[in-house]
């Protein structure tokens, strides 16, 4: 075993003794840079979250930083005319998205809607945040990001097969890649942010944990291809932290000391 840094890129690494208080520290976390840029004057703040867990600890943001000048979405999308996958539907479900609402939020609402094609949402989507960039080309983005056992992040799979598929769907131009992910992951059709947009991200606060990730996490540290593990991507953003749980990290190989670096 070998001790890991306490950075991955430029991005502060903090390991928590488990996974309950690295989601409290994640949203603390996310409270803290939505709380900074308003008092930088960085008013304008475009909010994007990843599904699952992450959506959870939207929870515990402070509602003080809930404000006018935020947008807010999700990362990704999975095509469903019948929005009962939907990652925007799971967000509304949450106390985080009724306050955004009643604190007059503007929101990019990626569900399906009636009669849209999976190429139709992505085009609205793209739309919406070319024309958040647009608009507020001194404004902020915050993301938040997980890493999946796969090593996907957002909607973004791997593709060590194929590089050259990798590369045009998600190093283009685009903001937002549609495509058909077949047994890559049980949701297949995506909607997803592209790496062409993460690299305009200013912020990230990133969640990754549990022992089932310990192996892709130790590739995400030690290895450069996105086409494997496209959470490698967290390595190139500029600003933020990764929030991690010490059984993740012990699965990963990585030597701890009492739970900590």
């Amino acid at each position: 075993m070998q001790k890991i840094t306490k950075k991955i890129g430029n991005l502060k690494l903090v390991v928590h003794e488990n996974a309950l208080l690295a989601v409290g520290s994640f949203a603390k976390d996310i409270s803290d840079i939505l709380r900074e840029l308003q008092k930088n004057g960085r008013r304008d703040v475009l909010f994007l979250s990843s599904g699952g867990s992450a959506l959870a600890a939207l929870e515990n943001i402070d509602e003080r930083v809930i404000s006018p000048n935020l947008t807010i979405g999700v990362l990704d999308e999975r095509f469903d005319p019948t929005n009962k996958i939907s990652n925007y539907i799971e967000l509304r479900k949450t106390a985080f998205y009724k306050r955004a609402v009643a604190r007059g939020c503007r929101l990019i609402d990626t569900s399906t809607k009636k009669g849209q094609t999976q190429e139709g949402l992505a085009q609205f989507y793209e739309g919406e945040l070319r024309n958040w960039r647009n608009a507020h080309p001194k404004g902020a983005i915050v993301v938040t990001m997980g890493l999946g056992p796969d090593g996907h992040t957002a909607g973004i799979m791997p593709f060590p097969e194929d590089p050259k598929r990798f590369r045009e769907l998600f190093e283009g131009t685009q903001f937002v890649a549609s495509y058909d992910a077949g047994k890559k992951n049980q949701y297949s059709k995506r909607i997803t942010v592209t790496m062409t947009f993460l690299r305009q991200v200013d912020v990230v606060s990133a969640f990754i944990t549990g022992e089932n990730k310990g192996p892709v996490f130790q590739k995400l540290i030690e290895g450069d291809a996105f086409e494997e593990v496209p959470g490698r991507i967290l390595r190139s953003l500029p600003c933020g932290t990764v929030h991690v749980d010490s059984e993740l990290i012990r699965s990963a190989g990585y030597l701890l000391s009492n739970g900590r670096l």
